[in-house]
């Protein structure tokens, strides 16, 4: 185990740019430093908090998602928390930031552009630049590491919270370079510090640190679901099959009641994917999609991560399901995911799997998925030579 120290972990640093300021602080509920304080706590007890907010989940993780709370009182503190993600805001407004100098940004993310947390970054960096505001991001750990650039890259002209910033499917960026990148690539001209990590190397997983693992989200309970994540989330845009949400291995259970695991799994070993078993596999999810009911489907074990393609192994999953049940195949539109504000975007996507995946060309029929990832091979490569440029890390 490497030892690693986020920003958290690094009180004179904070000091020299937080201390003797208001600040606001937004967090979640996987931030902790490495006594397993959470880090909202940790910033309240050492510096002058003036304001809270709330962005998917909760500071600590309270809420599911989906769940929709506007403004609650924190038990630990007592102070209030504003919501920063609804249909009114994705950012403070110019009135809560009156209240502080500076806003504190502590999330863990996920490596990939579906996790809300990315746009919600952005946002408030416009929204501190708006406001004449510092914002200082205490950086984490890449969890899937920050070397393999995967799958689609959103058009320029795109704007939605699980998709903007010409970001790739899997990032290889941690939230400090993200904002980095979103403030020079884009012109955000936000007054923008990051304290970085200290100990981490690009290669390195979360599990080859000696941080411990807490839930960035409800679904998201370790490395490997995490990786799994990079891929398998796409199949939250299809209405009729599980993706493993309500089970206690999220993104590693693929299946619906009316599949047969065992032909599936076949078909999928025969593609001789690198780095990743198919198991035939029952199990029936508590909650979510198909909901008490008795699925069938694949258990996807990853055997290489190093090998191991998470967008790729996802699409060709998709397109076999396709091929085999081209009747039972359903699109989620875009009432699936988070129902907040988001700007103006084109294109003018009407299917949720086409946002998660930046392009209708594979739900109409005109790509299957290895021509989709064939597609965006030019677009990958340009954004991993920008990217590059914000790098904090070897």
């Amino acid at each position: 185990m490497q030892q690693v120290w986020n920003g958290i972990d690094q009180p004179e640093q904070m000091d020299r740019e937080l201390k003797g300021q208001r600040l606001g602080v937004v967090s979640g509920g996987g931030a902790v430093d490495k006594n397993l304080c959470p880090a909202v706590d940790v910033l309240c007890r050492r510096y002058q908090v003036t304001a809270l907010f709330n962005t998917i989940y909760g500071i600590r993780g309270e809420f599911m998602y989906g769940e929709r709370v506007p403004s609650y009182v924190d038990r630990v503190t007592g102070m209030e928390v504003e919501s920063i993600f609804n249909r009114e805001r994705i950012a403070p407004t110019p009135e809560m930031l009156s209240r502080v100098d500076t806003v504190v940004f502590d999330i863990r993310e996920a490596g990939t552009r579906f996790f809300e947390y990315l746009h919600c970054c952005a946002a408030i960096m416009k929204a501190c630049a708006a406001a004449g505001k510092r914002m200082v991001v205490l950086d984490r750990v890449a969890p899937i590491g920050g070397v393999a650039v995967e799958g689609t890259v959103c058009p320029p002209t795109m704007h939605t919270i699980v998709g903007d910033y010409g970001l790739a499917s899997r990032t290889a960026m941690t939230m400090g370079e993200f904002a980095r990148y979103v403030n020079g690539e884009y012109g955000v001209g936000c007054d923008l510090t990051v304290i970085p990590v200290q100990g981490w190397r690009r290669e390195m997983y979360f599990d080859q640190t000696d941080l411990p693992w807490l839930l960035p989200s409800p679904s998201l309970n370790g490395t490997t679901a995490n990786l799994l994540y990079a891929g398998m989330c796409i199949f939250e845009g299809v209405r009729t099959v599980s993706e493993g949400r309500g089970t206690s291995k999220p993104f590693e259970l693929i299946g619906a009641p009316w599949m047969d695991g065992r032909e599936l799994a076949a078909r999928m070993t025969a593609r001789r994917l690198p780095g990743v078993d198919f198991a035939p596999v029952y199990f029936k999810p508590a909650s979510s999609k198909h909901a008490g009911q008795v699925c069938q489907g694949v258990q996807v074990l990853v055997r290489d991560r190093q090998a191991y393609a998470s967008f790729c192994t996802a699409i060709l999953l998709l397109d076999t399901i396709r091929e085999m049940y081209p009747e039972q195949i359903a699109w989620e539109d875009n009432s699936a995911g988070h129902d907040v504000l988001q700007p103006p975007s084109q294109p003018l996507f009407t299917r949720y799997l086409d946002k998660l995946l930046a392009d209708a060309d594979y739900t109409s029929g005109v790509v299957d998925g290895e021509g989709l990832i064939a597609k965006h091979a030019a677009a990958r490569q340009n954004y991993t030579r920008r990217k590059a440029k914000y790098h904090l890390y070897d």
